[in-house]
């Protein structure tokens, strides 16, 4: 496997982590970080109608980034040699997708229901 090749796919599985992990911690309601601005205060469950959970989230998908590059990076070193082509456009497919369905989830979620 090329080095461009082993970059692509760990490039793609961090984007299927991140954008997974993103959606799924507000999703599932994982626990994370909050920030209340009146207070001034960083907490892991909000007791104020003003509360920031960007951070949180944020957080949350460089994890998933992360871990998903972890994954990418053992996935090249299991099978070193090179991988047929429909392998690497399938994971531009995901990450394409991924993509799409947080900004879908998110975007659904703005709506007033």
């Amino acid at each position: 496997m090329s080095r461009a090749h082993r970059a692509y796919v760990i490039a793609m599985s961090a984007i299927i982590g991140g954008a997974f992990a993103y959606a799924a911690c507000d999703w599932g309601r994982w626990p994370h970080l909050i920030y209340l601005p009146l207070e001034g205060r960083v907490v892991l469950a909000t007791t104020s109608t003003v509360a920031i959970h960007y951070l949180g989230l944020v957080a949350w998908g460089l994890g998933g980034a992360c871990t998903g590059a972890v994954l990418g990076a053992i996935l090249c070193r299991v099978r070193p040699a090179p991988w047929p082509a429909s392998v690497y456009r399938l994971l531009g497919a995901w990450a394409i997708t991924a993509i799409v369905l947080a900004g879908g989830y998110f975007t659904w979620s703005l709506w007033p229901w």
